[in-house]
């Protein structure tokens, strides 16, 4: 990330409910809590404190909200931009194939909090983890990146599973980012495409609980 990460506001919504108790513990038990101080300055400190606390959780939720929206209209304009004239070059679809062998390789290390092992199981840690990927995107060519890592990751853990294959393709409009125009094919002539379907995870429209894994096993990816 190129930008400041944005922290969850969370702990700024428990500090505020610490300082709303405050008070009340102090008045309840005023030998224990600030005896040097009146009650009247620590409901003051306290409330002033606990409306700090909530704004600059809000603030920082607001800000979360907004970097998630402009994050996925990144995503969707990487989805925009893909050419639908591919280039046939052998050494462009050469360069396709290493871009997705490089990815598979270091799966471990940009997905290792999935733990990556490429079972149908581990999709389901991917899902829940596609929220922090989007927390990655600050620019256009980041989208490109997580798309192209989590669509690497499905295609091959369907490759490994559900027996499809993956069929090079490159794309003149992604230059390195080729590889965003690769599908799957299965015997049957059947084509899947795993990228689309990173961007439909990142964006939220799509989730892997829906995905009806009997069908892309039988050649059908809807």
């Amino acid at each position: 990330m190129t930008g400041t990460r944005i922290h969850s506001p969370v702990p700024y919504f428990i500090l505020t409910a610490l300082l709303g108790l405050v008070p009340v513990l102090n008045n309840k038990y005023p030998a224990a809590f600030f005896p040097a101080l009146s009650p009247w300055w620590v409901e003051v400190v306290s409330v002033f404190g606990g409306v700090a606390a909530v704004v600059a959780g809000m603030n920082r939720g607001w800000a979360i909200l907004v970097h998630r929206s402009r994050a996925k209209a990144l995503v969707k304009q990487v989805v925009k931009a893909r050419c639908l004239t591919v280039s046939h070059d052998p050494n462009e679809i050469s360069n396709a194939s290493r871009y997705i062998s490089r990815l598979v390789r270091h799966s471990d290390e940009d997905l290792k909090e999935i733990k990556p092992d490429f079972t149908i199981a581990s999709l389901k840690r991917l899902q829940s983890y596609v929220t922090i990927l989007l927390k990655e995107v600050e620019k256009l060519e980041d989208a490109q990146i997580q798309i192209g890592v989590v669509g690497t990751y499905l295609g091959e853990t369907f490759c490994r599973n559900l027996k499809w294959k993956w069929f090079f393709q490159t794309d003149p409009a992604m230059k390195q980012f080729g590889f965003l125009s690769s599908v799957l094919r299965n015997p049957e002539g059947d084509e899947f495409d795993p990228f689309e379907l990173a961007a439909d995870l990142l964006i939220g429209t799509r989730k892997v609980d829906g995905l009806k894994f009997s069908r892309l096993l039988s050649g059908s990816s809807s």
